[in-house]
């Protein structure tokens, strides 16, 4: 199964979108908060056998030092240190939301522009389509993220694991058709509460992800940082 994440076009598009979650100005955000999903997002992408581009990897380290740094003894200086870090960090993500609505203002007028010229009647074909910045499909990404970094704890604590050699996405499918069958919606954090190694939990997401663009099922998440229920086709 080939598995691509273009949802953010870069480290800031993704700090910008856990940002915008909290729906309160940029800088009274929880930085730590922000700093811990975007790490487990990276953490999540590596546990997958999924592509991580450098630049991700160099903002990975620079927020880790912002974290370290806020888990040393307040003194005078490092205070300084950690809150010149902290704003620049914030001024960063502030100076590329107004180019990324200025661009996206722009775009909007080219095409606003674009009905005022006609044109020869075209066939339009796509192919291999892509969905992008398609919240349900991101949530859904960081919600896993957060539920990654808790299983592994939970293994890491469990001396008694049992290792499958291999899981296969389609009897994984299965697993959930059956589950939605019989409820008519189940909290994303249920269908993991009994997989037993990292393995079987990214094959069962794999096969979540894999449901939803067939759209065997829906994902519904009322508020943001709410829980993620997963409903079966007959309920939509």
């Amino acid at each position: 199964m080939d598995i691509k994440i273009k949802d953010f076009e870069g480290p800031l598009d993704l700090l910008l979108h856990l940002v915008s979650r909290y729906q309160m100005d940029i800088y009274d955000v929880p930085i730590t908060e922000v700093i811990e999903q975007y790490l487990a997002y990276v953490a999540t992408l590596q546990a997958m056998k999924l592509e991580v581009t450098g630049e991700y990897m160099v903002m990975a380290s620079q927020l880790m030092l912002i974290k370290s740094r806020k888990l040393l003894p307040k003194v005078a200086d490092t205070i300084e240190t950690e809150e010149n870090l902290e704003q620049d960090l914030l001024a960063q993500i502030e100076e590329y939301r107004k180019f990324k609505l200025l661009g996206e203002k722009m775009a909007e007028q080219h095409e606003e522009r674009a009905l005022y010229y006609s044109k020869p009647k075209i066939e339009l074909v796509y192919e291999n389509a892509e969905l992008r910045h398609d919240k349900t499909t991101i949530d859904l990404f960081l919600a896993f993220s957060k539920l990654m970094t808790q299983k592994r704890e939970e293994f890491a604590q469990n001396h008694t694991t049992i290792v499958k050699d291999e899981y296969k996405i389609e009897d994984m499918m299965n697993v959930i058709r059956n589950r939605c069958h019989l409820q008519e919606k189940i909290a994303l954090q249920a269908i993991f509460s009994e997989t037993k190694d990292i393995n079987e939990v990214i094959t069962l997401f794999l096969a979540t992800l894999e449901l939803v663009k067939v759209q065997e099922i829906q994902v519904v998440q009322e508020e943001n940082f709410g829980n993620i229920y997963l409903m079966g086709k007959r309920n939509e």
